[in-house]
């Protein structure tokens, strides 16, 4: 079921995202809006160390107020395939690098109104290698047990969607 796009504006654009507004034809011939961020791909990386440790991110989220504990994650820069910036990434917000790249998979990460896709990958035989970021320095890098993961999940400690999602993937594996 394709629906037709009528008219389309851009309400908002900003340096990560615009806002377009969409009438469209409904199957069915109605029209309707469509609200739709546009927001460039993603990567999410699932870093695993030698003692079979996660490497989780804790980071202050402004739009949410709050700390979140988080898998690694960023956007790829422009002329950056995804596993450049899975490496860039991983020294920017955990100091290390991985000798070993593996894609797991991707996701829209809310195809309801945005078309973000999240590709996710594990990162593993970690070496030290920070790379500064001017806005990584609140990051706090946490170690987790495969094993703890289920219960962060559960108790609400990791709850956005693309660490539940890639944490989820990476244990399946196990």
């Amino acid at each position: 079921m394709v629906e037709r796009t009528v008219t389309s504006r851009f309400v908002y654009t900003g340096q990560i995202v615009k806002l377009r507004i969409d009438i469209v034809e409904t199957a069915n011939r109605r029209r309707a809006t469509r609200e739709v961020v546009e927001h460039a791909d993603c990567i999410a990386v699932v870093p695993v160390d030698e003692q079979g440790n996660i490497l989780l991110v804790k980071q202050y989220r402004y739009a949410i107020g709050k700390e979140l504990l988080e898998i690694p994650a960023g956007g790829i820069d422009i002329g950056e395939d995804a596993e450049a910036a899975v490496r860039r990434e991983m020294g920017e917000e955990t100091g290390f690098s991985p000798k070993t790249v593996k894609k797991m998979g991707g996701f829209y990460s809310s195809p309801g109104f945005c078309t973000e896709y999240m590709h996710l990958f594990l990162a593993t035989d970690l070496m030290s290698n920070r790379l500064e970021a001017e806005d990584t320095e609140g990051i706090t890098v946490v170690r987790v047990k495969p094993g703890n993961i289920e219960g962060l999940i559960s108790s609400g400690a990791i709850c956005d969607a693309k660490s539940v999602a890639g944490l989820c993937m990476y244990l399946r594996t196990l």
